[in-house]
Protein backbone atom coordinates (compact mmCIF):
# COMPACT_ATOMS: atom_id res chain seq x y z
CA UNK A 1 0.00 0.00 0.00
CA UNK A 2 3.04 2.08 1.08
CA UNK A 3 6.27 1.95 -0.42
CA UNK A 4 8.19 4.89 2.26
CA UNK A 5 7.60 4.77 6.11
CA UNK A 6 8.36 8.06 7.89
CA UNK A 7 8.48 7.31 11.34
CA UNK A 8 8.29 9.40 14.13
CA UNK A 9 10.40 8.32 17.09
CA UNK A 10 9.60 8.91 20.99
CA UNK A 11 6.71 7.35 21.33
CA UNK A 12 6.27 5.96 17.72
CA UNK A 13 8.57 3.31 17.49
CA UNK A 14 10.68 3.51 21.09
CA UNK A 15 8.67 3.91 24.64
CA UNK A 16 11.11 6.94 25.24
CA UNK A 17 8.58 9.22 27.34
CA UNK A 18 9.50 7.86 31.38
CA UNK A 19 13.37 9.13 30.22
CA UNK A 20 12.17 11.89 28.52
CA UNK A 21 9.37 12.96 31.32
CA UNK A 22 11.99 12.52 33.74
CA UNK A 23 14.82 15.14 32.01
CA UNK A 24 11.97 17.78 31.85
CA UNK A 25 10.87 17.32 35.48
CA UNK A 26 14.48 17.64 36.95
CA UNK A 27 15.44 20.53 34.27
CA UNK A 28 12.23 22.41 35.60
CA UNK A 29 13.47 21.76 38.91
CA UNK A 30 17.05 23.93 37.94
CA UNK A 31 14.86 27.20 37.65
CA UNK A 32 12.39 26.20 40.84
CA UNK A 33 9.46 25.19 39.02
CA UNK A 34 7.72 21.70 40.89
CA UNK A 35 5.98 20.03 37.91
CA UNK A 36 4.50 16.47 38.20
CA UNK A 37 5.55 13.55 35.81
CA UNK A 38 1.28 13.63 34.93
CA UNK A 39 1.63 17.20 33.97
CA UNK A 40 4.74 16.92 31.52
CA UNK A 41 3.27 13.88 30.22
CA UNK A 42 0.40 15.27 28.65
CA UNK A 43 1.82 18.78 27.85
CA UNK A 44 4.36 16.76 25.97
CA UNK A 45 1.79 14.37 24.27
CA UNK A 46 -1.11 16.90 23.39
CA UNK A 47 2.05 19.56 22.07
CA UNK A 48 5.39 19.72 22.08
CA UNK A 49 8.41 19.51 24.01
CA UNK A 50 8.14 23.65 23.51
CA UNK A 51 4.74 24.37 24.57
CA UNK A 52 6.72 23.16 28.33
CA UNK A 53 8.70 25.95 27.97
CA UNK A 54 5.87 28.31 26.69
CA UNK A 55 3.73 27.59 29.77
CA UNK A 56 6.17 28.26 32.01
CA UNK A 57 7.87 31.47 30.17
CA UNK A 58 11.10 29.99 29.66
CA UNK A 59 13.74 29.89 26.59
CA UNK A 60 12.88 26.76 25.21
CA UNK A 61 16.58 26.04 23.86
CA UNK A 62 18.22 26.21 27.31
CA UNK A 63 15.51 24.22 28.78
CA UNK A 64 15.88 21.66 25.98
CA UNK A 65 19.43 21.58 26.34
CA UNK A 66 19.20 20.86 30.62
CA UNK A 67 16.19 18.36 29.97
CA UNK A 68 18.60 16.40 27.74
CA UNK A 69 21.10 16.44 29.72
CA UNK A 70 19.35 14.95 33.04
CA UNK A 71 17.60 13.03 30.84
CA UNK A 72 21.10 11.45 29.93
CA UNK A 73 21.54 10.30 33.64
CA UNK A 74 18.20 8.60 34.12
CA UNK A 75 18.67 4.95 34.89
CA UNK A 76 16.00 4.26 31.95
CA UNK A 77 17.14 2.37 29.00
CA UNK A 78 13.95 2.70 26.46
CA UNK A 79 12.95 -0.64 24.29
CA UNK A 80 11.00 -0.46 20.95
CA UNK A 81 7.63 -1.03 20.82
CA UNK A 82 6.60 -4.66 20.63
CA UNK A 83 6.80 -5.92 16.89
CA UNK A 84 8.92 -3.04 15.63
CA UNK A 85 11.64 -5.46 14.92
CA UNK A 86 9.38 -7.62 12.74
CA UNK A 87 6.88 -4.70 11.43
CA UNK A 88 11.04 -2.50 9.84
CA UNK A 89 12.17 -5.88 8.51
CA UNK A 90 9.08 -7.10 6.37
CA UNK A 91 9.33 -2.98 5.20
CA UNK A 92 12.61 -3.64 4.28
CA UNK A 93 11.93 -6.98 2.90
CA UNK A 94 9.60 -5.54 0.52
CA UNK A 95 11.73 -3.53 -1.12
CA UNK A 96 10.29 -0.38 1.06
CA UNK A 97 12.41 2.55 2.95
CA UNK A 98 11.62 3.40 6.59
CA UNK A 99 12.87 6.82 7.47
CA UNK A 100 12.98 8.44 10.44
CA UNK A 101 11.79 12.22 11.40
CA UNK A 102 12.13 13.43 14.80
CA UNK A 103 13.39 15.92 17.41
CA UNK A 104 15.94 13.87 18.72
CA UNK A 105 19.35 14.25 18.06
CA UNK A 106 20.72 11.85 15.16
CA UNK A 107 23.22 10.29 17.38
CA UNK A 108 20.77 9.35 20.06
CA UNK A 109 18.54 8.07 17.71
CA UNK A 110 21.21 5.93 16.09
CA UNK A 111 22.52 4.87 18.95
CA UNK A 112 19.22 3.39 20.52
CA UNK A 113 18.43 1.73 16.51
CA UNK A 114 21.70 0.03 17.28
CA UNK A 115 21.10 -1.44 20.82
CA UNK A 116 18.47 -3.53 19.23
CA UNK A 117 19.96 -4.09 15.60
CA UNK A 118 17.58 -1.96 14.22
CA UNK A 119 20.28 0.81 12.62
CA UNK A 120 20.37 -1.26 9.08
CA UNK A 121 16.54 -0.78 8.63
CA UNK A 122 16.50 2.82 8.34
CA UNK A 123 17.73 4.99 5.38
CA UNK A 124 17.80 7.75 6.78
CA UNK A 125 17.59 10.04 10.74
CA UNK A 126 16.74 13.52 10.17
CA UNK A 127 17.17 15.01 13.03
CA UNK A 128 17.19 18.98 14.91
CA UNK A 129 20.65 18.67 13.56
CA UNK A 130 19.36 19.49 10.43
CA UNK A 131 18.10 22.29 11.73
CA UNK A 132 14.92 22.01 9.86
CA UNK A 133 12.12 24.18 10.99
CA UNK A 134 10.18 21.92 13.76
CA UNK A 135 7.34 19.72 13.14
CA UNK A 136 4.36 20.40 12.30
CA UNK A 137 6.39 22.54 9.64
CA UNK A 138 6.63 20.52 6.66
CA UNK A 139 9.97 21.73 5.67
CA UNK A 140 11.88 18.47 6.79
CA UNK A 141 9.68 16.20 5.44
CA UNK A 142 9.71 18.20 1.87
CA UNK A 143 13.44 17.46 2.42
CA UNK A 144 12.97 13.51 2.36
CA UNK A 145 10.66 14.10 -0.46
CA UNK A 146 12.40 16.13 -2.48
CA UNK A 147 16.03 13.72 -2.11
CA UNK A 148 14.42 10.33 -2.91
CA UNK A 149 11.98 11.78 -4.98
CA UNK A 150 9.03 10.36 -2.85
CA UNK A 151 5.15 9.98 -4.30
CA UNK A 152 3.50 11.46 -1.47
CA UNK A 153 0.43 9.47 -2.76
CA UNK A 154 2.82 6.08 -1.12
CA UNK A 155 4.48 8.14 1.61
CA UNK A 156 3.16 8.02 5.35
CA UNK A 157 4.00 9.91 8.08
CA UNK A 158 3.87 7.80 11.08
CA UNK A 159 3.98 9.09 15.07
CA UNK A 160 2.27 9.13 18.15
CA UNK A 161 1.11 12.97 18.34
CA UNK A 162 -0.71 15.77 16.67
CA UNK A 163 2.20 17.28 15.81
CA UNK A 164 3.46 14.33 13.45
CA UNK A 165 0.07 14.08 11.88
CA UNK A 166 -0.19 17.72 11.44
CA UNK A 167 3.25 17.49 9.51
CA UNK A 168 2.31 14.93 7.29
CA UNK A 169 -0.61 16.56 6.26
CA UNK A 170 1.45 20.35 5.37
CA UNK A 171 3.29 17.97 3.28
CA UNK A 172 0.82 16.11 1.89
CA UNK A 173 1.74 12.63 2.24
CA UNK A 174 -0.50 10.11 3.88
CA UNK A 175 -0.68 10.15 7.49
CA UNK A 176 -0.85 7.06 9.98
CA UNK A 177 -1.81 7.98 13.80
CA UNK A 178 -0.07 5.34 16.90
CA UNK A 179 -2.75 5.57 19.23
CA UNK A 180 -1.47 2.70 22.06
CA UNK A 181 -3.07 4.58 24.79
CA UNK A 182 -6.33 5.94 23.67
CA UNK A 183 -5.53 9.05 25.28
CA UNK A 184 -5.61 11.60 22.29
CA UNK A 185 -9.57 11.54 20.57
CA UNK A 186 -9.37 14.09 18.41
CA UNK A 187 -6.58 13.35 16.04
CA UNK A 188 -7.21 13.86 12.44
CA UNK A 189 -5.19 11.37 10.30
CA UNK A 190 -5.88 9.39 7.32
CA UNK A 191 -5.27 6.21 9.31
CA UNK A 192 -4.83 4.67 13.08
CA UNK A 193 -3.52 1.85 14.58
CA UNK A 194 -3.03 1.19 18.36
CA UNK A 195 -0.37 -1.22 17.85
CA UNK A 196 2.83 -1.50 15.55
CA UNK A 197 1.99 -4.49 14.02
CA UNK A 198 -1.33 -3.37 12.67
CA UNK A 199 0.69 -1.69 10.77
CA UNK A 200 1.64 -4.93 8.32
CA UNK A 201 -1.94 -4.41 6.46
CA UNK A 202 -0.19 -1.07 4.95
CA UNK A 203 2.99 -2.38 3.74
Amino acid sequence: MFNTFIWDFDGTLFDTYPMIVQGYVLALKDYGIESSKEEVYRILKEYSSAAIAEKYRLDFTELSKKAKKHEEKVAYVPKSFAGTQDVLQKIVANNKKNMILTHRLSASTQKLLEYEQLADLVTEIVGPENNFARKPDPEALNYLLDKYSLDPETTVMIGDRALDVDAGKNTGVQTLFFDNENLLTDIQADYRVTSIPAIKEFI
